[in-house]
C-alpha cells in the first residue's frame, strides 16, 4: 500500500523529518523562529536519508510488482495450456469410449467369423493332408499293378517260349491259353475255416458280365489236341492258371484303385467346397470390416488449431460465427490439390485424344460390322435356299442335333475302344521285341569291341612286319651275299604278301564294324586268298600268322 501510493509515504516521511529536527534548543524560549546553520544542515542531511530510502522501496517494490505479474502471466497461461490439455483429454476419452461401445457391439461377430475361419482352416489341412494319402496309395497301387502287367508279360513270354512260332497246334493252344475256366480261389491261413468260393459266382447269377464273354466255354472237359505233346499242353495248362491267377489279382487291384479314385475325387469335391467356403468367409471378414472401419469413421475427432491456421474468413475479413462447414487441409495436401487441378487438365487432353481414336476405330468396326452382316445374310439365304431344294422345308439344325442320336460318333467311340485295346497289344508286343533287340544290340557292341581290338592287334603287327621289312631292305641294300641273295627275295616276296593280306583283312573288318554300327546285322566277309609259296614257306607262314593271333589275344 505504501508503495502503491508515493505521495503518502512522500508526505508522511517529511513529517517525520520535520518532526524529528524539532529539537529543543537552549534558545527555544528566546525566539523560536530563528533556526540555526547546524540544525538546518542536519535537517538536511536527515531529509536526504529519508528520500533515499523512499527511493530504494518504491524500486523494491516495483520490482516486487513487475516479478509478481510476471509469475501471475505464466501462471495463467500455465492454466490455460493445462485446460487445453484437460478438454482435449476429455474429448480423447470421450472419443475412444465411443469407439470402445463399437468394438463391443461387433466383437460378437468378429469372434464368430474368426472362429469360423479358423474351422475351415483345421478342416482344409486335414483334408490335404488325407488327400496327399490317398495320392500315395493310388501312386503305390500304380506301381504294384506295373509289377503285375510286367509278370503277365513274362507268361505271355514263357507261353511263346514253350508253343514256339511254328507249332502246328499253336491255334488249339492259344483257344486252350485263353479259355476262362472254372476254379476254388486260393485261400490263406486266415481263411481256412471258410467255406470255398467259386471263382464265377457272379455268373450263377445270371446276370454277370461273365456271361456275356463269348471267351468262357461251357464245362466240358477239356483234352489235349491230337498230335499235341502232353507235356507242352500240361504246361500250356498251368501258364493258362498263372494267367488267370493275375487276372484275379489285377481284377482286385483295378477295384482298389477305382474304390480310391472315387475316394480322391470325393475328398476333392469336399476341397473345392472349403475352398468356396473359405473364400466366402473372407469375404464376410472383409465386408465386416469394412463395415466397422466404416462406423468407427463416422466418430467426430477433435482436431486443435492455431488461429494463425483459420483462412476461412467472411467479407468483413473476420472468422465467422459458425465453423461447421470448414474443412481442414494440411499444407502438403493443399499443395497437391493444387498441382491435381494442373494434372486433371492434362489428363481431360488425353482422354480427347483417345476418345477420337475410339470414335475413329468405331467407324471402322461399324463399316466392318455392316459388311459381315451383309455376308452372313447371304450365306443365311444360300443356306436356306439349299435346305428347300433338298429337303423342301426350312430344318432347324439346332433342334435337329439335340433331338438325334449320333450313330456315326458312336460307332467311331466304339472303333477307338477297340483300336485302343489293339494298339494296348501291339505296345506289349513291340516293348518285347525292343528288349530283345536291345539284347542284340548289347551282342553287336561286344562283337564290334572285339573287331576293335583285332584291328589293333592287326594294325600292330602290321606296323612290326613293316619296320622289320624296312630293316631288312636297309640290309640287304648296304650288304649284297651272293649266296643268300635268293632265300632274301623269297623271304622278303613273302613279307609283302603277308602284309597285303593283312591290310585286305583290315578293311574287310572295318567294313564289317561299320555295317554293325549303322544296322545292327552281320556282316562276313570272305576270306581273302591265301598266297602260294613253297612247302617252307608256307609252314613259316603259319607259325607267323598263329604268333599273330596270340598277339592279338593278348593285346
Amino acid at each position: 500500500a505504501a508503495a502503491g501510493r508515493p505521495d503518502a509515504a512522500s508526505s508522511a516521511a517529511s513529517s517525520s523529518v520535520a518532526a524529528g529536527a524539532r529539537t529543543p534548543s537552549p534558545f527555544a524560549g528566546v525566539d523560536d523562529a530563528v533556526e540555526s546553520p547546524l540544525a538546518a544542515a542536519q535537517r538536511e542531511l536527515h531529509l536526504a536519508r529519508l528520500r533515499s530510502e523512499r527511493a530504494q522501496i518504491l524500486h523494491r517494490a516495483a520490482r516486487t510488482r513487475e516479478t509478481f505479474d510476471r509469475a501471475a502471466s505464466e501462471l495463467q497461461a500455465e492454466r490455460l495450456k493445462l485446460e487445453a490439455d484437460l478438454k482435449s483429454t476429455d474429448m480423447r476419452r470421450l472419443l475412444l469410449f465411443r469407439e470402445l461401445q463399437l468394438l463391443k457391439e461387433f466383437e460378437k461377430r468378429d469372434t464368430t467369423l474368426a472362429a469360423r475361419l479358423d474351422q475351415k482352416g483345421q478342416e482344409k489341412a486335414e483334408l490335404v493332408l488325407r488327400i496327399g494319402e490317398c495320392q500315395d496309395k493310388l501312386a503305390a497301387k500304380r506301381t504294384e499293378i506295373e509289377r503285375l502287367l510286367a509278370k503277365d508279360k513274362e507268361i505271355m513270354a514263357e507261353y511263346n517260349a514253350a508253343v514256339g512260332e511254328n507249332n502246328k497246334h499253336a491255334e488249339a493252344l492259344q483257344k486252350i491259353f485263353r479259355k476262362k475256366v472254372k476254379r476254388t480261389k486260393k485261400k490263406s491261413a486266415e481263411d481256412e475255416g471258410d467255406a470255398d468260393d467259386d471263382y464265377d459266382s457272379e455268373a450263377d447269377s445270371g446276370g454277370s458280365d461273365e456271361d456275356e464273354d463269348s471267351d468262357i466255354d461251357s464245362d466240358d472237359e477239356e483234352v489235349c489236341p491230337p498230335g499235341c505233346d502232353p507235356a507242352l499242353y500240361e504246361r500250356v495248362c498251368d501258364l493258362r492258371l498263372k494267367r488267370l491267377d493275375q487276372e484275379d489279382v489285377y481284377a482286385e487291384f483295378q477295384k482298389s484303385i477305382e474304390a480310391l479314385k472315387k475316394e480322391n475325387a470325393t475328398l476333392i469335391k469336399k476341397e473345392k467346397a472349403l475352398d468356396a467356403a473359405l473364400l466366402e468367409t473372407d469375404r464376410d471378414i472383409e465386408s465386416f470390416q469394412n463395415e466397422k472401419q466404416s462406423k468407427l469413421n463416422e466418430l467426430h475427432v477433435m482436431v486443435i488449431l492455431h488461429l494463425s491456421q483459420l483462412r476461412h474468413v467472411n467479407e468483413l475479413g473476420q472468422l465467422p460465427a459458425d465453423l461447421a462447414d470448414c474443412l481442414v487441409f494440411t499444407h502438403d495436401g493443399l499443395e497437391r490439390l493444387g498441382g491435381r487441378i494442373g494434372e486433371l487438365h492434362d489428363e481431360k487432353a488425353d482422354l480427347r485424344k483417345r476418345q477420337k481414336e475410339l470414335r475413329r476405330k468405331k467407324d471402322l468396326l461399324a463399316k466392318e460390322r455392316k459388311v459381315k452382316l451383309a455376308r452372313n445374310a447371304e450365306l443365311e439365304a444360300r443356306a436356306v435356299d439349299v435346305q428347300l431344294l433338298k429337303f423342301g422345308q426350312q430344318v432347324d439344325l439346332d433342334a435337329l442335333n439335340n433331338y438325334t442320336v449320333n450313330k456315326g460318333a458312336e460307332e467311331l467311340r466304339e472303333k477307338v475302344s477297340l483300336l485302343d485295346q489293339k494298339q494296348q497289344r501291339a505296345l506289349a508286343k513291340w516293348d518285347g521285341r525292343i528288349k530283345a533287340a536291345k539284347q542284340e544290340l548289347l551282342r553287336a557292341t561286344q562283337e564290334s569291341t572285339a573287331g576293335l581290338e583285332r584291328v589293333a592287334s592287326l594294325l600292330e603287327s602290321q606296323a612290326v612286319l613293316e619296320g622289320t621289312l624296312n630293316k631288312t631292305q636297309k640290309a640287304g641294300s648296304a650288304v649284297s651275299v651272293p649266296s643268300s641273295g635268293q632265300e632274301e627275295a623269297i623271304e622278303r616276296g613273302r613279307l609283302v604278301q603277308m602284309v597285303k593280306l593283312q591290310g585286305k583283312e583290315i578293311d574287310a573288318l572295318k567294313v564289317e564294324i561299320n555295317m554293325l554300327r549303322r544296322k545292327g546285322g552281320h556282316v562276313y566277309s570272305p576270306a581273302p586268298p591265301a598266297p602260294e609259296m613253297s612247302g617252307a614257306t608256307g609252314a613259316g607262314g603259319a607259325e607267323d600268322g598263329s604268333h599273330l593271333e596270340g598277339g592279338g589275344s593278348g593285346y
